[in-house]
C-alpha cells in the first residue's frame, strides 16, 4: 500500500484487492473488507444528510464495536475530523475538548446518554441498524494526506487535556513503521486491550494497513478475553500490564488455548522485570514492552524480548535525549526524551503555550527522562514528577520499582511532598495485596538495602487504591487529594475486587476457627470462580453465593 494514501482510500483499496478477507470482528458481528467500506460509505451518507460538513468535528460515542472503525473511516470520507469522546470527562473536560467549538456534531451508537454533551447537531445509529443499510454518499470531497483526520486527546481526567491534530499522513507513517519493525504480515490477527478513549485509532489501523483481522471486544472478565483469543486466533495482543497480566495468570487453566499468540506487547504504563518473567513463565509468549504517546501518533521504542528498556526505534522516527535544563546538546547518557518523525504532530488544537512547550521545529519533548544503559533507554520517570529534596533529585519510577519488590504489594505511586525545612520529600502511596497489612517502619526496613538515604521516602501513606485517568494511568495530579476503592472495571479485564476483599477477610477470620479451614481455598475460588466461571448462573449470583457461604462460616 502506498504511504500517500489518506485512511480512507485506504480501506477503499483494500476491499477492492482482497473483499472477502475478514476485517472486523466484535463479540456480535463480522465484517470482510469489502463490508467495511460498504457502510462505512452508508453511514456517511448518514452524517451527510445530517449536515456534517468539511472540516466539522464529529465527536463519536461508541463502544469497542466495528462501529467504531465505520465510523472513523466514514468520517474521514466525508473531510470531517474524529475525536473519541469518554462519556467520564467532568464539564470542565468536555468544554475544554468538544462543547466550545461551534462546528461541532456527535454521533453515537445510541448506547450512551447524549444530552449533557449540548449539542444541537447529532446522530444515533444502531449497528444493528447500520449493517442494513447500503446507501451511497454525495460527492465527496478531495481530501489530502496532509490534512487533519484525527484529534486525539491526552488524557482529560487530571485537568490538563490536550488535543493533538493527526493528519492521514502521521497515522500512515506510524502504522507502516511499527508494522515494518516488528515484521506483522497479513496473516496476523489484531487484537489490543485498550479502551476506545486513549489512541483509539492503534484498535484496528494495524490490521487495515496489513489487511488482516481485528479483533474488538466490550467483554470485560480474563476469562472472556482468552476465549475470543483462542476463537479468533489472535497472533498479536496489545494491553496494559495489569491487564495483560490478568490473562497470564489463568493460563494454566486446562480450556485455555493461547497457540496461536506469537507476541504481546505491553504498553501505557511502565513495566517492571518482575511481570515480564511472571508473563513469558505463565504463557510461554514473547511480551515486548513499548513506548509512545498521543504526539507521535503512537508506539515509538520497542524493546527486547523479556526484557525491560528500550532497544529499538520504530522506523521513520529519530531520538535524542537531552539534558534536563536544555543547556547542552543530545545525545547524553541521562536526560529528557525527544522525538521528530513523520509521525509527530505539528500542534494541538486551540492551544498555543502548549504547542510552544511540547512541540518545536519539528520535534515533540516527551517529559519523559530516560537513562543510556547497556545499550537500552530505560525509563526513569517524568520530568515532572521529578522530586527534589534537600537539593538532591530522586525519579519517583525508581523508588515505585523497589517498593513493588514487597511481596505485599499490589500498587504504589510516589509523589512530591511539601516539607518546611527540606522544601520537598518523596511521599509513598501503597496499595496493599487484598487482606493484607503493612506498616511504614516495616517497608523502610524492605527499601534500606535498596535505596539511597536521601531518595527513602519519608512519608508512607497505606490506602485501599490508586486514582487512574481515563487511559488506565496513575492520575499523579489526584495523588493525595482523593483515594479510591480499587476498580478495575476501567482496565476492561480484572478480578472482582470486592469479592476478593471480602475472601480473605472472611479467611483470616475463619481460619481462627477449629474447622480445618485450608487457606489456599480462598485463592482456589477467585482462580475458578470470580470473573469467569464456566456455569449457567451469572457472576453476580455466583458472588451471592459465595458471600452466603462465606457468612454462614462466620456464625459457626
Amino acid at each position: 500500500m502506498h504511504p500517500g494514501l489518506t485512511v480512507h482510500r485506504l480501506l477503499e483499496e483494500q476491499a477492492r484487492s482482497t473483499p472477502s478477507e475478514p476485517a472486523l470482528v466484535d463479540d456480535q458481528r463480522s465484517l470482510d473488507f469489502s463490508a467495511w467500506w460498504r457502510k462505512s460509505r452508508h453511514l456517511a451518507a448518514l452524517l451527510q444528510r445530517s449536515g456534517v460538513q468539511e472540516g466539522d468535528i464529529v465527536g463519536v460515542l461508541s463502544r469497542k464495536t466495528v462501529f467504531l472503525p465505520v465510523s472513523f473511516i466514514s468520517i474521514s470520507l466525508v473531510g470531517a475530523r474524529f475525536v473519541a469522546l469518554n462519556p467520564g470527562w467532568p464539564p470542565s473536560e468536555r468544554e475544554r475538548v468538544f462543547q466550545r467549538w461551534p462546528e461541532r456534531f456527535l454521533l453515537s451508537d445510541g448506547t450512551f446518554e447524549i444530552s449533557a454533551w449540548h449539542v444541537e447537531r447529532y446522530l444515533e445509529v444502531c449497528p444493528n441498524n447500520l449493517m442494513e443499510g447500503n446507501e451511497d454518499p454525495e460527492e465527496v470531497p478531495e481530501v489530502g494526506p496532509d490534512e487533519v483526520v484525527y484529534l486525539n486527546v491526552t488524557s482529560a481526567s487530571t485537568g490538563l487535556a490536550k488535543v493533538a491534530e493527526t493528519t492521514h499522513s502521521q497515522l500512515m507513517a506510524n502504522t507502516i513503521g511499527f508494522c515494518d519493525t516488528m515484521s506483522l504480515s497479513p496473516d496476523d490477527v489484531h487484537m489490543s486491550l485498550f479502551g476506545v478513549i486513549g489512541h483509539p485509532h492503534e484498535l484496528f489501523m494495524r490490521g487495515l494497513y496489513l489487511g488482516g483481522k481485528t479483533v474488538l471486544t466490550t467483554m470485560r472478565y480474563p476469562r472472556e478475553i482468552l476465549q475470543a483469543v483462542a476463537r479468533e486466533r489472535v497472533s498479536c495482543l496489545m494491553g496494559l500490564p495489569p491487564q495483560l497480566d490478568s490473562l497470564a495468570r489463568l493460563s494454566a487453566r486446562g480450556d485455555v488455548d493461547l497457540s496461536s499468540l506469537r507476541l504481546a506487547e505491553a504498553g501505557g504504563m511502565h513495566t517492571s522485570q518482575e511481570f515480564i518473567d511472571g508473563f513469558q513463565k505463565r504463557t510461554g509468549v514473547p511480551l515486548y514492552g513499548v513506548w509512545g504517546s498521543t504526539e507521535t501518533s503512537g508506539v515509538v521504542l520497542v524493546g527486547n524480548p523479556g526484557e525491560t528498556g528500550f532497544t529499538k526505534v520504530v522506523d521513520g522516527y529519530q531520538i535524542q535525549i537531552r539534558k534536563l535544563d536544555e543547556s547542552g546538546g543530545s545525545d547524553i547518557n541521562r536526560g529528557e526524551l525527544w522525538v521528530a518523525g513523520k509521525g509527530v504532530v505539528r500542534r494541538y488544537l486551540g492551544d498555543r503555550t502548549a504547542t510552544e512547550e511540547s512541540l518545536r521545529d519539528g520535534w515533540y519533548r516527551t517529559g519523559d527522562v530516560f537513562r543510556r544503559e547497556n545499550g537500552k533507554l530505560v525509563f526513569l520517570g517524568r520530568r515532572g514528577g521529578l522530586v527534589k529534596s534537600s537539593g538532591l533529585k530522586l525519579y519517583p519510577l525508581e523508588l515505585e520499582l523497589a517498593i513493588l519488590r514487597h511481596p505485599e504489594v499490589a500498587d504504589a505511586c510516589v509523589v512530591g511532598a511539601h516539607h518546611p525545612v527540606r522544601g520537598e520529600i518523596a511521599a509513598a502511596y501503597i496499595v496493599p495485596r487484598p487482606g493484607r497489612e503493612i506498616t511504614g517502619a516495616e517497608m523502610r526496613r524492605f527499601l534500606k538495602p535498596m535505596v539511597e538515604e536521601h531518595k527513602m521516602p519519608k512519608v508512607f501513606s497505606f490506602v485501599p487504591g490508586l486514582p487512574r485517568t481515563a487511559n488506565g494511568k496513575i492520575d499523579r495530579k489526584a495523588i493525595g487529594k482523593r483515594e479510591i476503592e480499587p476498580d478495575y472495571r476501567g482496565e476492561l479485564l480484572r478480578t472482582d475486587v470486592e469479592l476478593v476483599r471480602l475472601l480473605n477477610h472472611r479467611a483470616d477470620m475463619v481460619s481462627k476457627l477449629p474447622v480445618g479451614f485450608d487457606p489456599t481455598w480462598v485463592e482456589e475460588q477467585v482462580e475458578n470462580v470470580v470473573g469467569h466461571n464456566p456455569g449457567p448462573l451469572s457472576d453476580s449470583a455466583v458472588r451471592d453465593i459465595i458471600r452466603f457461604i462465606i457468612s454462614t462460616f462466620e456464625k459457626r
